[in-house]
């Protein structure tokens, strides 16, 4: 399960790295739960944020640009192509080299103008245009703040996620939540933004787990644990910002959570903090070890000392579609409409929007395919699609390249739904029957990842 990598890696190039504050107005409907009493929060916890890094390529195709912000999801497609198309067209640049991240928070906002109707939903259509002018504003900024800098990574170890498919022997049924049997991933990779004087500028941190500590007892705005985390790293490197880029947690989540204290969250994030910072401490910026001599005293002493490391400028960016099959029940959307119509439970009504909103975020089912991006930035390998994945997505990734960094992010530039490995279709789990994907959509994505990562390492783009 634990993944390493031995030699440093990294990239070398013009990075730039700006923040702008996204907190949602209080009186916006926030419902994310079916099990919650109330639609609007009482008070923020903590600010929302979003944070842009902004690499200039070596070619004429536009900057890279990499925002992560503190939200729910986008559940509906074009509220996110409002954002993202905003920030390609300032920026100036190619498709393919945009990646826009949610937190995936459970105590944030729904975006989606379909809840315009719903107690605080006028606030939404004027909060989706305000995250569109901030994306924008912060890309610009994080461009206009380039200087020559280094982006290396380490690996770190937390053990915040655990298994969250727990099958109970009393129901014999899979329930939501801490499964202790389940081994997991408990890979941290941070990435390290330092200027030519070593001075650290921005902080990368992805991880695979669920924000589902704060639930339906909750009645505050929160990012949940990565506004703790936030801060944490920032209070000791106070010249940086750092960004959250939640891996592959769609089986992963706290062992502690659905809970309405805000310092259960903020635990959670100070105990990811601490790894992150453990990795930042363990070695300078965009050094490494070297066996400089052996001096002999009361024993031969091996005398290591630290020195300077270049890394690779090449940057390159592939946006690829997955074919995934879509599940027959979930071909006919009169007939969701239909059972949406027919109830007027609480919670199954929460479930049947949702499978609504999917449904019609699909577009053509009979030949669907499913975008994913894979960037290369010098040594380090960025991937992800708008799914959950599961994480044996990023464990079978790093098994297939040891040697590199390759970060996997759920839930980028959309969300569509779960991804589980295909095994799994044989049981009754959430993740299952919640998603409109059929079995084998994981393995799929992995097959065109290998491939296309492949690709950009032969340097034949």
């Amino acid at each position: 399960m634990n993944f390493d990598f031995t030699d440093p890696q990294g990239f070398s190039g013009s990075i730039g790295v700006a923040r702008r504050d996204i907190t949602p107005p209080l009186g916006i409907y926030s419902r994310c739960w079916g099990a919650a009493k109330f639609d609007c929060a009482v008070g923020i916890h903590r600010p929302f944020t979003v944070t842009a890094m902004v690499c200039e390529a070596d070619d004429d195709l536009g900057p890279f640009a990499l925002l992560a912000f503190d939200g729910f999801l986008w559940s509906d497609p074009e509220d996110e192509w409002l954002c993202r198309q905003a920030v390609i067209e300032h920026l100036k640049t190619d498709q393919s080299r945009v990646i826009i991240s949610v937190s995936h928070s459970h105590a944030a906002v729904q975006l989606t103008r379909d809840n315009k109707n719903k107690p605080g939903g006028e606030f939404i259509e004027p909060y989706i245009q305000h995250l569109k002018e901030q994306f924008v504003e912060v890309s610009l900024e994080a461009r206009e703040r380039v200087q020559k800098s280094k982006l290396d990574w380490i690996v770190s170890r937390c053990d915040l996620a655990t298994n969250r498919d727990l099958k109970t022997p009393e129901e014999n049924r899979f329930v939501v939540g801490y499964n202790p049997d389940k081994k997991v991933d408990d890979t941290v990779l941070v990435g390290r933004v330092s200027n030519r004087e070593g001075m650290v500028c921005g902080v990368l941190v992805n991880y695979a787990c669920h924000p589902t500590t704060l639930a339906w007892e909750n009645d505050h705005l929160s990012p949940d644990y990565v506004g703790a985390l936030r801060e944490s790293i920032e209070e000791q490197y106070p010249e940086a910002l750092s960004m959250f880029l939640i891996g592959a947690c769609g089986d992963l989540a706290p062992a502690h959570q659905y809970v309405g204290d805000l310092e259960v969250a903020d635990k959670h994030g100070r105990r990811l903090a601490y790894s992150v910072l453990q990795a930042l401490e363990s070695s300078a910026p965009a050094h490494q070890l070297y066996l400089k001599e052996i001096k002999e005293s009361g024993a031969p002493l091996a005398v290591w000392d630290s020195q300077v490391i270049d890394f690779p400028n090449h940057s390159q960016a592939l946006k690829c579609e997955v074919p995934i099959k879509i599940k027959k029940e979930w071909l006919d959307i009169t007939a969701i409409e239909n059972e949406l119509a027919a109830t007027d439970d609480r919670v199954l009504q929460e479930r049947l929007l949702r499978k609504l909103r999917v449904r019609k975020s699909l577009n053509n089912v009979e030949n669907f395919t499913l975008n994913a991006w894979v960037w290369r930035l010098g040594d380090v390998i960025i991937v992800g699609s708008s799914a959950e994945h599961y994480s044996w997505l990023q464990v079978s990734l790093r098994q297939e390249f040891p040697h590199l960094p390759i970060l996997v992010l759920n839930l980028i530039n959309g969300a569509n739904g779960y991804l589980p490995e295909k095994e799994l279709y044989q049981q009754d789990i959430y993740s299952v029957w919640q998603t409109p994907f059929a079995e084998g959509g994981l393995e799929s994505m992995k097959e065109i990842m290998v491939e296309k990562i492949n690709f950009l390492l032969s340097g034949k783009m």
